[in-house]
């Protein structure tokens, strides 16, 4: 099936950016915070479009490295928050691997709901060191 053009994601960008240019400059200060709320929650859902798939397949892989594979899947979230109480996840080298596993997960939520925030949270955590 030949998809229709413009898409639900191109029809998305444009209203972000109609919104951005046309209406923006024009409303009242008492309305500019629900329109930047508008154009930040378009501007939302066009990245979940684009990364969504992709971060639920990370997190299944992911979460396959931690728990048995005779979890079901569906379980695979809980059976892992099991473990992580128990203290099987407390030091060593599986402590180092779900830690970084947990990072690359919220960074890449971050990039979806607020690119901006992850950022500047990185250069901040590259100061650091």
């Amino acid at each position: 099936m030949i998809p229709d053009t413009p898409g639900a994601k191109d029809l998305l960008d444009t209203v972000a950016a109609e919104l951005k240019a046309e209406i923006l400059p024009h409303v009242s200060e008492e309305q500019r915070l629900t329109v930047l709320m508008a154009i930040s929650a378009v501007q939302t859902s066009v990245r979940e479009m684009d990364f969504l798939p992709r971060l639920e397949q990370q997190q299944k892989a992911a979460l396959a490295q931690f728990v048995d594979s005779e979890v079901q899947p569906e379980g695979r979230a809980e059976e892992l928050c099991r473990l992580i109480r128990e203290g099987k996840y407390d030091e060593g080298a599986a402590a180092r691997a779900l830690h970084e596993a947990l990072m690359r997960d919220v960074r890449a939520r971050a990039s979806i709901s607020n690119p901006k925030y992850l950022a500047a949270a990185e250069a901040d955590w590259s100061r650091r060191g």
